[in-house]
C-alpha cells in the first residue's frame, strides 16, 4: 500500500473509495493495450483546490468577499468533482461517484447562492441581511455534514488518508454550519482553517496517484 506501483484496483471496487489506484500502477496497460484510466486524482485536484480557496475565504486571512470563491466552486470544485463522479459511474465505483457528485453539489450550490443575478444573495439579504446568508449557508453546511459523517463511516476500511479526508470534510461543514447558524465568528474561523488542512491533504493524495515511475522520480506513499 504505501508503493506507488499498488495504486489503482482498490479504486475501482465497489466497496472501495477512490483513492487507491491499481496494483501495477498507471503505466501498465489492460488486455486491450490502454492506459487504465483512474479519474479520482480530478476529484481530489478540484475538491483541493476549492477547499484551499475557501478555507482562505472563511478564514479571513486574504478576504472575506465569498464571491471570490465562486468561480472556483463553478469552474473547478463543481465541474471536476462533477467529471470524476460521472466517470466513476461508468467504471462501477458507487461509492466514490456518490460522494465526488455529493460535494460537487456543495459547489454548484454555492455559487448559485452566491452569484448576484441567481436573485437568491439579494433576496436573503433583502429578507433578514447578512445574518440571513449566513444562517442560510449555515444550514447548507449542517446538511453536507451530515452526509459527510455518513461517508466517513463507509471507509472505515480503507488508507488513513481516506479517512482522514473525509474527517476534516465533516468538520468543516460542522464548524462551518454551526458558524453561520449562531453567529459565532470562532467557528467560521476554524472551518477556514480546517479547510485550508484538507486541502493539502487532498493535493497529497491527488499527486500519490499521479506521480508514477513513468512520469516523475518522485515517490509518494498512500497509507
Amino acid at each position: 500500500m504505501s508503493s506507488i506501483d499498488n495504486k489503482t484496483d482498490i479504486e475501482h471496487c465497489e466497496i472501495d473509495v477512490a483513492a487507491v489506484p491499481s496494483s501495477q500502477g498507471h503505466a501498465a496497460v489492460n488486455a486491450h493495450g490502454k492506459m487504465p484510466f483512474n479519474p479520482a486524482p480530478i476529484g481530489f485536484g478540484a475538491f483541493a483546490l476549492s477547499s484551499f480557496v475557501l478555507g482562505l475565504f472563511n478564514s479571513g486571512l486574504i478576504t472575506d468577499i465569498p464571491q471570490v470563491a465562486v468561480g472556483v466552486a463553478f469552474g473547478y470544485g463543481a465541474m471536476g468533482q462533477f467529471i470524476c463522479g460521472i466517470c466513476e459511474i461508468i467504471a462501477g465505483n458507487v461509492f466514490a461517484a456518490t460522494t465526488m457528485l455529493t460535494f460537487s453539489g456543495f459547489f454548484l450550490t454555492f455559487g448559485i447562492m452566491m452569484v448576484p443575478s441567481s436573485g437568491i444573495l439579494g433576496l436573503m439579504v433583502s429578507e433578514g441581511g447578512i445574518e440571513a446568508v449566513h444562517k442560510c449557508m449555515g444550514l447548507v453546511q449542517i446538511a453536507y455534514a451530515i452526509a459527510a459523517f455518513l461517508f466517513l463511516l463507509g471507509t472505515l476500511r480503507q488508507p488513513i488518508l481516506i479517512r482522514l479526508i473525509l474527517l476534516q470534510v465533516f468538520l468543516a461543514f460542522l464548524t462551518g454550519g454551526v458558524g453561520g447558524l449562531t453567529g459565532i465568528v470562532n467557528f467560521t474561523l476554524a472551518s477556514g482553517w480546517i479547510s485550508f488542512t484538507l486541502s493539502l491533504t487532498a493535493w497529497y493524495l491527488m499527486c500519490a496517484m499521479l506521480y508514477t515511475p513513468a512520469t516523475t522520480f518522485i515517490k509518494l506513499p498512500i497509507f
